[in-house]
């Protein structure tokens, strides 16, 4: 296990103050707009709630308008190409307490990397109330052909479990694909597939425990997968405090588990969370050059938003030297009127030794940036909205820069379900942290 290192307890009122002592408006601007590229309107750049996905040198832009997939190749330089659309061949499940199964998207290579879109989804298994069949199809950029859906797994589920997880995740080369499916809150493990072209079942169906010690079944939560700024694919959790004895008693942690693209488990990340919980899942995280940054948020009355930086040992330490983590507290849900008003976290990036958030909020996302012991550096950066009305957005974190795309929606609206009105406009920011401040 990792040591723990820098643990601090921030009340409101001393961090107010600090706050503003470090974001005055003669304070340099925390990070830089590097491009900000309008993208041509299309009926993919107009779907209000889009996923930017890392493929090679460029990305994939996909979204559902309804019960139709949008999606195409986007340059770094915001061109559109291969723009392709399709109706869902058949609908998602919704669970009772309201959570759709999917479309979830991701990307392989049949050619190209992102020349495939690969669409995720769980569907309730005929004549159960409680089976899930986990569902995926593969649609070839600029077929007219939707995808035809095959069954990869069914998961069982029961009235008083936990809700039932699905996640997708892409390769940084854009030639693999990953699903992963689950129950939360049960003693049962997380299994996975990786997928190739034509959606090939790539190795065997994996699982997040220890066969051989079944106390090693983490009881998690909040399963992800990362690709940012990283080597290879990983699946990342919560896993709930551990029992005396075992690695983290009384407390949470963040587990990182490196996916190869034969879908073997090449080496686990472990970052204890002290004693708080993370709510909603609002929990990210990306690599560094020598580690990760993670950025969580909880609704307790002293709760908020809170960071940790897991660095590797010194090249010339021991094989069995550990790496150190510092844990610390950051934005205090009381600044913005309790935990419900917070913005949700985008992203968090490295900046230099430092590291910056994005947060989302309808007028415009925000940027923040902090050093490792929790104090602001510079002014917020806003990123720009015309309207001061922006949808979702989608964000991918590389190592010089952050990608980040939304709707910038023309009047006053904030309908989720309703029409984007003429004179809306698509995005795509590059974001750049610079190592040291101006």
């Amino acid at each position: 296990m990792m040591p723990k290192v820098g643990v601090f307890a921030w009340s409101v009122t001393a961090f107010t103050s600090l706050w503003w002592a470090g974001c005055g408006s003669d304070a340099p601007l925390c990070a830089q707009v590097g491009q900000q590229i309008p993208l041509t309107a299309s009926p993919l750049s107009l779907t209000r709630d889009t996923a930017l996905v890392r493929a090679g040198d460029g990305f994939v832009l996909a979204g559902l308008d309804g019960s139709t997939v949008h999606w195409g190749q986007l340059s770094s330089s915001g061109e559109i190409t291969g723009e392709s659309a399709f109706d869902l061949p058949e609908q998602p499940a919704t669970t009772a307490g309201g959570q759709s199964l999917g479309p979830l998207f991701a990307v392989t290579s049949k050619t190209v990397p992102g020349d495939q879109l690969v669409v995720v989804m769980a569907v309730l298994q005929a004549g159960t109330t409680d089976n899930y069949e986990i569902h995926v199809g593969v649609h070839d950029l600029g077929s007219p052909v939707p995808p035809v859906m095959q069954i990869l797994d069914v998961q069982a589920a029961a009235p008083t479990s936990g809700p039932i997880r699905l996640v997708a995740g892409s390769s940084p080369s854009g030639t693999r694909a990953l699903v992963l499916w689950g129950v939360e809150g049960q003693l049962a493990p997380i299994r996975y597939q990786m997928l190739g072209a034509d959606g090939a079942l790539v190795g065997n169906q994996g699982t997040i425990d220890d066969a051989s010690d079944p106390n090693n079944i983490p009881q998690w939560s909040c399963p992800g997968t990362t690709q940012n700024n990283a080597a290879n694919l990983a699946i990342t959790l919560v896993e709930a405090p551990g029992a005396t004895g075992q690695n983290h008693p009384g407390q949470y942690a963040w587990r990182h588990f490196k996916i190869d693209d034969s879908g073997a488990i090449t080496g686990i990340d472990e970052i204890d969370l002290d004693s708080l919980t993370v709510s909603d899942c609002r929990i990210l995280s990306t690599a560094t050059s020598d580690g990760y940054l993670v950025a969580w948020q909880d609704n307790t009355a002293t709760g908020g938003t809170s960071f940790a930086v897991l660095t590797g040992p010194p090249p010339d330490s021991g094989p069995d030297t550990p790496g150190n983590v510092t844990t610390n507290p950051l934005l205090a849900s009381a600044l913005y009127g309790g935990y419900s008003n917070m913005p949700k976290l985008a992203w968090i990036a490295p900046a230099g030794y430092e590291f910056t958030l994005g947060l989302t909020r309808s007028q415009g996302p925000e940027v923040v940036r902090f050093n490792d012991v929790a104090d602001p550096r510079g002014r917020a950066l806003y990123l720009p909205s015309v309207s001061g009305n922006t949808g979702p957005l989608s964000a991918w974190v590389g190592r010089d820069a952050a990608y980040v795309t939304y709707l910038d929606i023309a009047g006053s609206s904030r309908q989720a379900d309703a029409a984007v009105p003429a004179g809306s406009q698509r995005l795509l920011v590059t974001v750049l942290s610079p190592a040291d401040l101006p």
